[in-house]
């Protein structure tokens, strides 16, 4: 099973890891999202294109206009409690959490790969951005995304993801 392993190492860091066939060979995957956690209440609605900025301690939420190839995530849902879970796959998301006073807002995040471009998923991100270096090298995968299908046998052997969320499979292959 391939996912995203999430790695908290302080509050608000995160570390994204291809995980389930890809370079983290042996690693397993985490079954709870990473909690981004902010006191700036962003406003959110499924669907919305998110980029995510800033370093661990500000993290800046920004909605930005889809289909500008400008955002990082999509929000897939917004929960009721911080308890609730994102999805079937749980480390395939990450969960924004921000709080001002009483109020809170706990925002489910789906990482927004770009069909054709490459990904380093084992770069430490502060931020949750996920390098996207020169398709070559170790540790570098190119993503293959299915629009319409949230089906990972469509990627056929190829590591995959799918959100039934955004009906949408992306499927990795290795340039090194």
């Amino acid at each position: 099973m391939l996912g995203f392993l999430l790695i908290a190492t302080v509050p608000t860091a995160v570390h994204l890891l291809p995980n389930g066939g890809g370079p983290a060979s042996g690693s397993t995957m985490n079954t709870s999202p990473t909690v981004i956690t902010t006191s700036v209440l962003p406003s959110a609605t499924a669907g919305d294109c998110v980029k995510l900025g800033g370093a661990s301690f500000n993290v800046k939420y920004e909605q930005v206009p889809c289909g500008t190839g400008t955002h990082d995530y999509t929000v897939s849902k917004v929960l009721g409690s911080q308890s609730e879970k994102c999805g079937e796959a749980p480390g395939s998301y990450m969960k924004y959490h921000a709080y001002s006073g009483r109020k809170s807002v706990n925002i489910c995040l789906i990482p927004a790969f770009a069909d054709g471009r490459c990904y380093r998923f084992t770069t430490f991100s502060l931020s949750g951005e996920v390098e996207t270096p020169p398709c070559a090298g170790l540790e570098v995968l190119r993503v293959k995304v299915l629009t319409n299908t949230a089906d990972k046998t469509a990627c056929g052997s190829s590591p995959a993801l799918a959100y039934p969320d955004i009906k949408t499979t992306y499927c990795f292959t290795r340039t090194g």
